[in-house]
């Protein structure tokens, strides 16, 4: 049986939601990214029906929202947002209503975890009109906080983003008990390559056998200043070769690596695997 689930990016239009440390994003963009991106990566799957209560800049009640997910019967309801509090708080946490409500917060907050790599605040029961008023099993997703300076910046890398819906994707496959193996994005330009930098996963590419990585949200983690130039990416005011994959700036793994001081090592069983050691 076809399960129907309805994805709700958060805010809109007039409702920006939560403003990011940059000043510069929105939440609302945010919510809405991923929830195209868990659409666009379900569109086709056999098992599993997704319904957008928006997929453009629109703003919607509250209640407009449960109302849409009880008129479609839906299965399963996940509303998409980021968190905001201090510069410093950080962290990933999920929050549903009702009993009913707690296996499917459970799974998918392990996998938006595995996705995001961030401290797990987890679990949170409350009133949320949306979770409290829909009729099937509901959560609201909080996958890091735009208040912080550095999470901002992971979560507006469109791969980062990627990431976090395919493990969305993972995680409704494994609550309803159907093939868990999240689809490939059709749009990957490149043979893909995990990134890890302090216990901490982002995509990269591989290209004529250099390895390419997004710039501002590995750069910044290895504690350098990463800006955008005359479409070149500069690493503590230094232009560095660059390409636009997605919107997103990658620099290659090397440049980025020897202006930062920073230590970078491929595994010789898994060289599709890069881990880069902050200097000491």
């Amino acid at each position: 049986m076809k399960r129907l689930i309805v994805i709700d990016a958060g805010h809109g239009a007039k409702d920006p939601g939560a403003i990011g440390y940059s000043k510069k994003n929105q939440e609302k963009a945010f919510n809405l990214s991923v929830a195209l991106k868990v659409n666009e990566l379900l569109k086709n799957d056999t098992n599993l029906e997704v319904r957008l209560t928006r997929s453009t800049d629109v703003f919607l009640e509250l209640k407009e929202r449960s109302d849409f997910a009880n008129k479609a019967k839906a299965d399963a309801f996940i509303s998409i947002h980021a968190n905001s509090a201090s510069t410093t708080a950080t962290g990933t946490e999920t929050h549903y209503t009702r009993a009913d409500s707690k296996a499917l917060a459970e799974v998918i907050h392990k996998h938006v975890l595995k996705a995001t790599g961030l401290k797990d605040r987890g679990l949170h029961t409350g009133n949320l009109y949306v979770t409290k008023h829909t009729n099937m099993p509901a959560i609201l997703l909080e996958p890091g906080f735009v208040s912080n300076p550095t999470e901002e910046a992971i979560l507006f890398d469109g791969n980062f983003q990627t990431k976090l819906a395919q493990e969305i994707v993972s995680g409704l496959k494994e609550y309803f008990r159907v093939d868990t193996k999240a689809p490939t994005p059709s749009n990957t330009p490149y043979p893909e390559m995990t990134v890890t930098v302090d216990n901490q996963s982002f995509i990269g590419y591989n290209i004529n056998n250099f390895t390419w990585i997004p710039s501002r949200p590995v750069g910044e983690m290895l504690g350098g200043t990463i800006d955008y130039v005359k479409g070149k990416v500069t690493i503590n005011g230094n232009a560095v070769d660059t390409k636009l994959i997605n919107g997103v700036g990658f620099v290659t793994a090397r440049d980025l690596t020897d202006q930062l001081g920073a230590r970078i090592y491929w595994e010789k069983s898994e060289p599709y695997n890069v881990i880069i050691y902050p200097k000491l």
